[in-house]
């Protein structure tokens, strides 16, 4: 039985929660090869414009691959393109262990906007994704946060009462969205925070 009357599922967030995002990283080095400015690189790449498609399941990654190599003229073949793309990650470890001193009390999960390329590199960078129950990603339900039937798509997939489940994010509007579900959601700065927020709803662990 979960140590806290009530909660069942502790679902988190991937992007500057599990993974650390820095898009700066990519954008360098596609305007090195293409002698264009990071700010057209960035506009390019990763405007919302171009990355709601892809990350809604609207847009395949060899669409938005073969578009933006084509848009900025860069001579890179898929396979190096996917891994400057991917390059935006950076395993969050310390809160690895947070998730799995949960896993051994709560199921745990993840409810994330992302793309395919992405969750793929998660999976091969971030272990405690091994220990997941429900997974709800963007670009496999059609939905993004904060819109909120990403958030019934999770309910639904717990299966239990929306005051059930905690939800990790650090994005405020994706935490309000979420408590006006029903979901318990906290806002993710740091990992001591977190932990400090988590037992004031009555989770801890040694």
């Amino acid at each position: 039985m979960p140590a806290t009357p009530g909660i069942s599922h502790v679902i988190f967030d991937l992007g500057q929660v599990l993974s650390l995002v820095d898009e700066s990283v990519p954008v360098r080095v596609v305007a090195a090869r293409t002698g264009r400015t990071e700010a057209d690189i960035k506009n390019a790449m990763f405007s919302p414009e171009r990355k709601r498609p892809l990350e809604s399941g609207f847009q395949t990654w060899n669409e938005y691959s073969s578009m933006i190599r084509s848009e900025l003229e860069l001579d890179m073949d898929d396979d190096e393109f996917r891994a400057v793309f991917t390059s935006v990650l950076t395993p969050h470890e310390p809160m690895f262990d947070v998730v799995r001193s949960l896993a051994s009390q709560f199921t745990v999960g993840c409810c994330s906007n992302t793309s395919g390329p992405h969750w793929d590199e998660m999976r091969a960078t971030v272990p405690v994704t091994e220990l997941f129950g429900p997974v709800i990603l963007s670009f496999e339900v059609g939905s993004m946060k904060p819109d909120q039937g990403i958030y019934r798509d999770l309910v639904s997939a717990c299966g239990v009462e929306p005051g059930g489940i905690v939800f990790i994010d650090d994005n405020q509007k994706n935490v309000e969205s979420a408590i006006a579900t029903g979901i318990r959601a906290l806002l993710f700065t740091t990992v001591a925070k977190l932990e400090s927020d988590l037992h004031d709803l009555g989770i801890q662990w040694e």
